[in-house]
């Protein structure tokens, strides 16, 4: 009985290593889920028009996009309601000082209460710069017809 104990035991330790192809996969749906975080967290902050929490997920330049923009939308409350989400990993570029992310999110939103959802397609880039430790932030959107 003791020996079959120390065997269950030892086996309980031993995992198959991941593959390359396995490990690739398994940092690429953390990227996605990150992303798919941020999306959220961004649509929140834009509601919001919080933008100390838009200066965590956007880089500096596009911080400054995102200001004017608020200016042009006005100081009103804003309401947007991610009722499908989706993204998808286009690409994923190591650059020498900064890894790149391309994202495609599309689903259905909703802007206004009274209104239908309507679909939605974006290209996202996210940047992790080396020299700025790890973290991802966005640095460019762009609406896809």
């Amino acid at each position: 009985m003791l020996n079959r104990l120390r065997r269950l035991k030892s086996a309980a330790r031993w995992r198959p290593r991941r593959t390359a192809l396995q490990e690739r996969q398994a940092q690429e749906d953390e990227l996605l889920q990150l992303a798919r975080l941020s999306f959220m967290r961004l649509q929140a902050a834009w509601d919001s028009a919080d933008l100390a929490a838009m200066r965590h997920l956007a880089t500096d330049a596009l911080l400054d996009d995102l200001r004017h923009q608020l200016v042009q939308r006005g100081p009103g409350p804003n309401r947007t309601e991610v009722l499908q989400l989706s993204a998808r990993l286009l690409s994923l570029d190591d650059l020498q000082e900064a890894l790149l992310a391309s994202v495609e999110f599309s689903g259905f939103i909703r802007e206004e209460q009274a209104c239908a959802a309507a679909p939605f397609r974006e290209l996202w880039m996210l940047a992790s710069v080396k020299a700025a430790g790890p973290g991802w932030k966005l640095a460019r959107v762009q609406a896809l017809c």
